[in-house]
């Protein structure tokens, strides 16, 4: 999530973008619709400027808000596919299943969570909780906005709210800081898309309907499809950081 635009010029745009398109196509084999570069309007607008002197509105962007309903399920030639565990909230007997709302920051190097959604003096927890739509109570939305600040989740009686960073590397400190932070680095993504494809190979690209997976989808599928499937979900894991990192599944050579 940035309130900047993206430096250009070493690559890093494009290393973003690439990064996103994984976060997303992931989100979506674990059940989630969702929604990427979400732009949250705020209440007045704020100009700063750039340094020739120029205006420039500032704004607060999510790199991908996505919910995910309690029985959501896809079942393959009579099996049903399993979902990553580290998605999915605990069951419990005495709680009812609940949607689960994520706001995902995405990096292509180390995880990390961007000024406008730590500093609670902006307030724009607020300002999407308000968006989500799951509540009209200002009491509820205050209570689970400061407990989305302090430790990165809040639960309520019929929706559970969680922030999740996606990146190259894990960070210590944020996980120290929001003790209910999820991190979720390239080598899980590729491990989740080898026993996904490993398990289900009729999802492997063999028909139209692959011509309709993003960019990543599709490039993974085929290299699955041709190398991938012998490897090793390290190997899978392996792939995936190659591919943010340059473009490429395959080592150069």
């Amino acid at each position: 999530m940035s309130t900047q635009p993206p430096f250009q010029g070493d690559g890093s745009r494009e290393r973003g973008e690439r990064a996103e398109d994984v976060a997303s196509w992931y989100f979506r084999l674990n059940g989630f619709l969702s929604i990427p570069g979400f732009v949250l309007h705020l209440d007045h607008a704020r100009v700063n400027y750039r340094s020739d002197g120029t205006p420039r509105i500032a704004r607060t962007e999510a790199d991908l808000i996505a919910v995910r309903f309690p029985f959501s399920r896809e079942i393959v030639g009579g099996r049903p596919m399993q979902d990553a565990v580290e998605l999915l909230p605990p069951q419990s007997p005495a709680v009812k299943p609940r949607p689960i709302f994520v706001l995902a920051e995405v990096k292509a190097g180390h995880c990390a969570m961007n000024g406008p959604w730590t500093n609670q003096h902006e307030r724009n927890m607020q300002r999407v909780l308000r968006r989500l739509g799951f509540t009209d109570s200002e009491n509820i939305i205050e209570s689970a906005a400061s407990e989305l600040y302090d430790s990165a989740k809040w639960e309520g009686n019929a929706v559970i709210v969680q922030y999740i960073c996606v990146g190259g590397q894990k960070s210590e400190e944020l996980s120290a800081r929001h003790a209910q932070l999820i991190q979720i680095d390239w080598q899980q993504i590729g491990r989740f898309l080898f026993h996904r494809f490993s398990g289900h190979p009729e999802k492997t690209p063999s028909g139209f309907v692959h011509d309709q997976w993003p960019r990543f989808g599709r490039k993974f599928g085929e290299w699955f499809r041709r190398e991938g499937s012998r490897g090793t979900p390290a190997a899978s894991g392996l792939a995936v950081e190659r591919y943010v990192g340059s473009g490429r599944l395959r080592e150069a050579g």
